[in-house]
Order: C-alpha cells, then structure tokens, then sequence
C-alpha cells in the first residue's frame, strides 16, 4: 500500500511515534499534512525540518488534499476530521496500521511488555547502530546516541517498539519478538487481564515461525505464553537461556556476567542506572544473538548506549540536589525509580507526579497508593486525561488525600507554576526531586532546561 500513497494526513502528528512515522513517509517521497492540538516541540522540528504542512486542530483542507488519513489512539473516532474522511471514501489508518505497512517487507524486531519497551528498543538499536548494521528505527523517546526516535536506512532490518494498547502491536508481523513483561495496564481497553493477555498472545503468535521470541523467564505471565517460533529465554532469578550472575552495583551503576546456556560470554558495564535495566539489557543480547552478533560486539553496543530523553534524565545536579524526569507512569515502573533513588545516597526524595489517564488512576488505584512507599513526600499534579473524559470520583486531589491517610506526606498543585515555585524555593539539603509522569509534565521538566 505504502507505494500508492502520494500524500497523507496524520492527525496529532505530534505525538512522539507519530512524528517518527512522518519521517519515514517524508523519506520515501509522500507529502505529509498534520494536525495536532498542541505546537510541541516534536511539531517545531517536524516543520524545522520541512517534514509537514501543519495545521493546529481540525483541518479539513488537509482531509480534502491527501489520500490516506492517519490517526493516533488519542483521537476520538467522532472526531471531525475523521467523519469529513468516512464521507469522502479516504482510506483510514489508524497509527498501528501505518507503522505495520511501513514494517511489511523489512525483518521486524519488535520490543513488547507492559514496562522497558522504549529503553530496550534504544538499547537494540544503539547496539546494532554502533556496529555498523544501521537498522531502520522507529522509537517512543528521544535515542541520546542519533539524538532523534528515527533512523531510516536502506536495510532491511526495522526494529520497533510494539505497543498493546488497543491491540495495536497486532499489525506487527515479527522477526524477532520480545516480550519483556506483561503487568495489567490498559483497563480502559482490555477490560480486564485475561483479554490483556490473550492479545499478548497473539502478538506472539504473529512472529515467523523461523523467527525468534524472546522472553523474560522470571515474568510468571511471559512463561505462560504458548511458543511456536524459536524460543529465547532471559533472567536473572529463574533458569533461562540467557542469564545475569554476579551482580555489582557501584554508586548505582551496575555490572554483570553473561551466561548462555551455563556458559560465561562476558561482563557487562551498563551505562544506564537501575536494576530493571538489567532485563532491558538481557534482552537486548537475546535479540543480538539471534542474529547472530558475537558477544565482544553486543558488549561494545551496550556499554555506548547514552540514554533515552524522559528516561531518568537528570536535569540538574550537585550533592545538596538532585533533578531528575521520567516517564514512570505506572506503578511498578515508579517503584523502580525510587528504588533507584534511594541508590543514589541523597537523604530526601520528593516525588512530582502526574497521573496519566483517569482509567489507569482508577483500576490501579490501590497500587498507586502504595507505589509512593519509597519518597518521603509526594507532589501531586492533576490527572492528565490524554484520550479521555473526567471519571466520577477520580481526582489527583483525592489521591493526595488518600495517600495523606496513609501517613504520606502529601501536597496538591493545580498547576506547574506553582510546583516549579515550590521547587525552586525549598532549601533542603541533599534532596532529590523526581518529576515522573507521562504527559504534559514534560513542560514543568522544561522550565527547569530553560533556567539553566
């Protein structure tokens, strides 16, 4: 299909997956329309780079001109612009469709799970990159090493995050598949685990049969799986193909040996902070060792790899503060953090915190009471709603309250400047501030970018 397309029009085009899609549209020579509610920073380079025409909001001169419309989960299917293409026959992609066309004929590696997707796609492809097989890359986040979530290339192999919300990593057909975890998350859609897992499983199902499917052994929920491809198993607790042993961790950072299959390949320095990296980082040697990259280069890969932006990216530093942002929006991945904080040897954590969707907020609502164990305070913003309307009862200040029953010492900010005022004035010593959210706190993490 993608080879009939002359122009299309991608409807919030700057969305971080969307953005990345426009530039390989714009590669192979197809005019890009977009859209978005907002002029973020990923539209600015869009237009920067003279990827788009843009057009903020509804833009039905842009339905009229293209022959493929294209929208992300965010937009509502009422949506104008959508019910202007249904009237005028256009053919309708939603992103999933787009980015599995664009996939189709290259060798697909795709990185799925409820948790680490973005971190161990940068992972793959800083290793690939950094020995010289320059996959094309299609990535949530900023890769610090191209300083951009796309590479475009002429070869033939395309690694991707794979994303389960609304089924969409099932317009994937894989060479390599990964599954790093499987958690409940996504309710909203799902309606409850058991349809969460089976559209893991059957993401599964959609790999070569001589392809490879790579899994974390110590994830109850991934050994539950049913297998008929070539199976690679990671862990570090369990028995797998593929193990990490003698754990060192030094002022947070963290290094181990390799086995596969008993047998020691090496040691690994990992240049990213945090023990859950040590699963993104098996996995990232399972996915190399299928294709069958030595072990001394895996190494050289890994050991390059910069980091994601909004992946614990520090923004400011010294031994009295720490500034830390990232993406943590679940609970367990905001267990992690502070579990990576309390690494750091700093003797106050305050977490800021945005809640991303009222769906998440509320069927994971007991957890997210819970999550906050490891900070000494708990900053709370309100809900950021993404694709959704107001829930009856679920408030950011509601769980402040609760979390303040549970003798959290807890504050409410109904907006950023307020936070940022609050960050800036307090003189505490030797404090870490964890900015940790999914959606538009991005801009509170900015402020403190622009005032360096």
């Amino acid at each position: 299909m993608i080879e009939k397309i002359k122009s299309i029009y991608m409807i919030g085009v700057g969305g971080i997956s969307m953005s990345a899609l426009a530039r390989f549209l714009h590669y192979r020579g197809i005019t890009v329309y977009g859209s978005d509610i907002v002029v973020n920073d990923e539209v600015k380079r869009l237009l920067r780079d003279g990827i788009i025409k843009f057009q903020k909001g509804s833009a039905h001169s842009f339905v009229r001109l293209c022959d493929v419309v294209c929208y992300t989960g965010a937009v509502a299917l009422d949506f104008s612009d959508l019910n202007l293409a249904k009237k005028l026959n256009k053919i309708i992609l939603s992103r999933a469709q787009l980015l599995g066309e664009l996939a189709k004929d290259k060798k697909t590696i795709s990185i799925a799970g409820t948790h680490g997707k973005t971190t161990t796609t940068a992972l793959i492809a800083t290793t690939l990159l950094v020995n010289q097989l320059n996959p094309n890359v299609h990535i949530g986040g900023v890769l610090n090493n191209i300083n951009s979530n796309v590479n475009i290339s002429q070869s033939d192999l395309f690694v991707t995050e794979a994303c389960e919300y609304k089924d969409s990593f099932l317009s994937l057909n894989s060479n390599i598949c990964v599954v790093l975890n499987i958690k409940p998350d996504h309710l909203d859609y799902f309606k409850n685990f058991d349809n969460e897992f089976a559209s893991f499983q059957k993401f599964v199902d959609n790999t070569d049969k001589n392809g490879y499917i790579v899994l974390n052994n110590d994830d109850k929920y991934c050994r539950k799986l049913k297998i008929s491809s070539k199976r690679l198993t990671f862990a570090i607790d369990s028995d797998a193909d593929v193990k990490a042993v003698n754990i060192k961790k030094v002022k947070g950072k963290i290094s181990f040996d390799v086995l596969k299959n008993g047998c020691r390949l090496g040691r690994i320095y990992m240049s990213c902070y945090g023990y859950h990296n040590i699963y993104n980082t098996l996995a990232t040697i399972c996915v190399c060792l299928a294709l069958n990259i030595p072990f001394a280069k895996i190494k050289k890969g890994i050991e390059r790899y910069k980091g994601v932006a909004r992946r614990f990216e520090i923004l400011s530093q010294n031994r009295n503060r720490l500034l830390l942002h990232d993406y943590a929006h679940h609970p367990d991945e905001i267990r992690a953090i502070l579990n990576l904080c309390k690494d750091l040897a700093y003797k106050k954590i305050i977490t800021i915190f945005q809640p991303h969707t009222y769906s998440r907020t509320r069927d994971l609502y007991d957890e997210f009471l819970s999550c906050f164990d490891g900070s000494d305070e708990v900053w709370i913003l309100p809900i950021y709603p993404a694709r959704e309307k107001p829930v009856k009862g679920v408030t950011s200040y509601k769980l402040r309250i609760d979390l303040a029953k549970r003798g959290k010492k807890a504050k409410y900010f109904n907006n950023f400047q307020k936070c940022y005022e609050e960050i800036v004035k307090n003189n505490d010593k030797s404090i870490i501030f964890a900015i940790l959210g999914a959606g538009d706190i991005v801009e509170l993490a900015n402020m403190f970018k622009k005032s360096n």
